[in-house]
């Protein structure tokens, strides 16, 4: 017997259900919107560098703007259609969906099932990252045009969460193409989305998309949208004061409160703080390397970290102190484990219990092995590099030593993705990341997965598989609350502070929708967003 339920995305973590239909989208076919803003201009300091589909940042403006999944998050986090109108399964392990009508790409070629099929076996070909996301599929069929079967290697209720990231491809195109990564031709960034990529002027640093006329929902209602590249926040930031721009945007991030404080004196701008189920900067350690490995030293690490500094430095406006647990307050499932806590001297007690001893140096040593290690950070997050300066300082003062290696993002992806060979990393989680795999981070932490943190042991692996694979609710919620107590006494990764993000935007601009996925800048903000004062 089927019974039809909504699925919330976030609520997933915990109510995951046997037996279930999914329902696409809600929303009827918009004709005949009119707008006051011929023209929109979105300013960012991600640096796009190409228009191949493995360029990280030129890859959330497809998801943003050109490309379609099947489904996505509305506002309240609930799944519903993107290219799917419905989709269905009997037992969380075949999954059936049926395509919208009316999808084309944008040189006019009809969407097709084939191209689902295609797509999501081109990604898991070509993308280590893709491999990890949909490692549970075991076939793909396609009955007729506009239905897609895909059959799971086992039960997995939580598998739309996967689906999210997928960026559907035209089969026509990339058929014939070997080396995604060098294909940067304009038919690389053809999609079926709302807006078509026109241009990037790469001396001028503009992306250029305008509405996709033939769109099957109508035309998105703004005309022509402008994305500028800028090479540091000064400049963003001084764009938007002198309004150049209407917003700046950073996918998955906020606006440094640094910043923030400055403009909220204006009062053509006004400040958006959006809630953020991910971990705005996290100490994530590879717990297979040297002197990292072991607990207690991770355990010690986290006693050295003044977390209410932090906070005032980084988050004063919103942040607090996390938990050990590393899942942030407010996700559905969290439970309390122990606070973060400032007490150097504990740490070093801790280290003298593991056996590591002050030197003359000051570094401490364990059998000749000094207690040194090495922290990855991306050269194009400022707060980042300010961030390693204070963990470096946090160390010394216990006799630890950080050496902070400083790269691109392009280099700091392949460390982490593809050789998985740092020591240690400061990043953020996303929501969408907190979400995947398992929930709660997992995705980050399970060497399976993409695996930051290379978690193999016998119990994480046994919390993991349970989470993907029950059907009960309540089942879920003893495994995922084990996990959160599993994070805060092995500590693979500790978060340094939860907030929110901080958005700001023209004042005048009004009717933005928040997706869980992207912030403001989604599908149902083109629909929806006005100026106040035409």
């Amino acid at each position: 017997m089927m019974r039809k339920i909504t699925l919330v995305a976030l609520s997933l973590l915990l109510a995951v259900t046997s037996l279930f239909t999914g329902c696409g989208s809600n929303k009827q076919p918009v004709s005949g919107n009119s707008s006051n803003i011929p023209s929109l201009t979105i300013g960012t300091t991600m640096k796009v560098e190409g228009i191949n589909i493995e360029d990280y940042y030129f890859g959330i403006l497809r998801g943003i703007f050109t490309h379609k999944g099947l489904v996505k998050l509305d506002e309240n986090s609930n799944f519903t259609g993107d290219m799917a109108k419905s989709w269905s399964t009997a037992d969380g392990q075949i999954w059936t969906f049926l395509l919208q009508d009316g999808l084309t790409w944008h040189d006019g070629t009809k969407v097709t099932a084939a191209d689902v099929k295609f797509a999501l076996e081109y990604n898991m070909k070509h993308s280590v990252e893709y491999r990890s996301h949909f490692s549970l599929i075991k076939s793909i069929s396609t009955p007729d045009e506009k239905t897609v079967v895909i059959t799971l290697s086992k039960p997995n209720p939580r598998f739309l969460v996967n689906l999210l990231v997928l960026r559907t491809l035209p089969q026509h195109i990339f058929s014939a193409v070997d080396n995604p990564a060098t294909y940067n031709d304009p038919k690389a960034a053809i999609g079926c989305g709302p807006y078509v990529f026109e241009k990037l002027d790469t001396k001028a640093g503009i992306i250029t998309f305008r509405a996709n006329t033939t769109y099957f929902r109508g035309p998105p209602p703004i005309p022509e949208i402008k994305v500028r590249l800028f090479k540091n926040p000064d400049a963003l930031y001084m764009a938007l004061q002198n309004g150049e721009i209407a917003l700046p945007y950073t996918y998955s991030a906020g606006t440094d409160p640094i910043y923030a404080a400055n403009l909220a004196k204006n009062p053509q701008i006004k400040l958006t703080n959006i809630p953020n189920l991910g971990v705005s900067k996290a100490l994530i350690f590879n717990v297979t390397k040297p002197v990292v490995n072991d607990p207690q030293v991770r355990t010690a690490l986290s006693y050295a970290i003044d977390y209410n500094e932090l906070v005032r430095l980084f988050a004063p406006t919103s942040g607090i102190a996390p938990t050990a647990g590393l899942v942030p307050r407010g996700t559905p499932g969290f439970v309390e484990t122990r606070p973060l806590e400032f007490n150097p001297e504990h740490a070093k007690r801790l280290l003298e219990q593991a056996g590591y001893h002050l030197t003359d140096s000051n570094i401490r040593e364990k059998n000749g092995q000094p207690l040194t290690f090495e922290l990855l950070i991306r050269s194009d997050i400022p707060e980042n590099i300010r961030l390693a300066e204070l963990l470096q300082k946090y160390f010394n003062n216990i006799g630890a030593k950080l050496t902070p290696k400083t790269v691109d993002i392009t280099l700091f992806q392949t460390i982490i993705d593809k050789d998985r060979s740092h020591t240690s990393m400061l990043s953020r989680t996303t929501p969408w990341g907190m979400m995947m795999w398992a929930g709660m981070g997992t995705g980050y932490m399970d060497a399976r997965n993409i695996g930051w943190a290379m978690v193999s042991d016998a119990k994480f692996i046994d919390l993991i598989d349970n989470m993907n694979s029950t059907l009960e609710p309540e089942a879920y919620k003893i495994h995922s609350a084990a996990l959160q107590q599993y994070y805060a006494e092995n500590l693979p990764a500790i978060p340094l502070y939860w907030d929110s993000f901080i958005q700001p935007h023209n004042a005048a601009l009004t009717g933005w929708k928040i997706s869980p996925m992207y912030g403001v800048l989604n599908e149902e903000t083109w629909y929806n967003l006005k100026n106040s004062t035409r």
